[in-house]
Parts: C-alpha cells; sequence; structure tokens
C-alpha cells in the first residue's frame, strides 16, 4: 500500500513538473500567440514613442514555471501559459 501511494506521488510530481516546465510552449510559439493576440503582424502598436507593426518590435522570451513571458523591451509584457493561452 505504502509503495503504490509513493509510486503514484511520484507520478504526480513528474506531471507537476512537466507542465512547469512546458516545452511545447517554444519561444516561436510563444511569440506567435502575443503577435495574434495584438491582431497580426502587420497591426500598429505604440512601442517607446513610435507606432510601428509588431513585426518590427523587438521581443523578448523568458522562462517562468508553467508560463513564458514574451516582453516589448521596456514597454509591455505577456504571459503565455502551458494551455497556450495569453494573460
Amino acid at each position: 500500500m505504502k509503495r503504490t501511494i509513493k509510486i503514484i506521488a511520484i507520478i504526480v510530481l513528474l506531471f507537476i513538473a512537466l507542465l512547469a516546465w512546458a516545452p511545447w510552449i517554444t519561444e516561436e510559439y510563444a511569440i506567435g500567440k502575443v503577435t495574434e493576440m495584438l491582431g497580426g503582424p502587420d497591426a500598429q502598436f505604440h512601442y517607446i514613442d513610435k507606432t510601428m507593426p509588431v513585426k518590427d518590435i523587438p521581443k523578448e522570451v523568458n522562462w517562468l514555471p508553467f508560463v513564458k513571458f514574451v516582453t516589448f523591451p521596456g514597454e509591455a509584457g505577456w504571459f503565455v501559459t502551458f494551455l497556450g493561452i495569453v494573460v
């Protein structure tokens, strides 16, 4: 009985670790989801006192547990969750 509980606990912990890592959310995928949410690559965005297309704005992607954090340096940021939802 105790062995079964340990095995289940290990499986649950591995599953949670996999969700936290979220390897299926790549940098390209996260940037694509944010770009899509903003209206596409040609959508206009006010970035550091200039209006420009989203595709021309520099982007940074950082990993946090359960999410990727996509930022326009010095301006704005969005979280892309392990489910692919932009927050």
